[in-house]
């Protein structure tokens, strides 16, 4: 199952926000060895942290990002600003913008929410994690 089917679920089924499924799909995929306990660090970042702003399945693709880039014990490496510019660059083409309210306005749905954004977002962020280790 791809990343973003199954970060879907997390959001449509369990009811978790954008920002905790991708990073829970992400985990999956990765076996980052992350439990729902650790993904509450990202939970603030759902709905655009409340208000609207920053995308929720982005930030969650931030976080998962960094579990899978850097090293063990690793909190910087030079390189890793340009993987999330990267990622940041291809999230704002597929989708304008990286602010929820714009994302959501053209996106949600009343079944699903925002369950096409987390499913899009969590393939994007497989397929650019896997660009990546090549």
């Amino acid at each position: 199952m791809k990343l973003g089917e199954i970060a879907k679920k997390y959001y449509v089924e369990q009811g978790l926000n954008c920002a905790v499924s991708v990073l829970l799909g992400a985990n999956e995929v990765y076996n980052l060895g992350l439990t729902k306990e650790d993904a509450k660090l990202v939970t603030a970042f759902g709905g655009g942290m409340g208000c609207g702003n920053l995308c929720g399945a982005l930030a969650g693709s931030m976080a998962a990002l960094g579990k899978v880039y850097l090293s063990e014990g690793e909190m910087y490496n030079p390189d890793f600003k340009e993987v999330c510019a990267g990622f940041v660059t291809a999230f704002t083409e597929k989708w304008g913008t990286t602010l929820c309210t714009p994302i959501k306005e053209v996106n949600v749905t009343p079944e699903e929410k925002c369950g096409k954004t987390v499913l899009e977002t969590g393939n994007m962020l497989q397929e650019y994690i896997d660009n990546l280790k090549k």
